[in-house]
């Protein structure tokens, strides 16, 4: 991340990418901040993405894992419960 925008192998996405790429900034620095832990959505940015799980698995989680594994080969170990 830079400057509030995602970078994958030196390509900055774009919002078709990523439905919110604010949102999903707002709520990786949460989850790089607790890797390994689980985090409950009440500790994540205030968003309609952090109060609704179908809205943030739909629109940030499963396409940034999508994104990460078709860009780098790897899988993005992130669950949402």
């Amino acid at each position: 991340m830079i400057n509030n925008k995602i970078y994958i192998n030196g390509r900055k996405l774009t919002s078709e990418d990523l439905h919110s790429q604010t949102g999903t900034v707002d709520i990786l620095k949460v989850l790089i901040e607790n890797i390994g832990k689980d985090i409950s959505n009440k500790a994540l940015p205030v968003s309609s993405y952090s109060k609704n799980k179908n809205d943030m698995l739909g629109k940030i989680v499963l396409p940034l894992i999508e994104l990460i594994e078709k860009e780098t080969g790897k899988k993005l170990p992130l669950i949402c419960k």
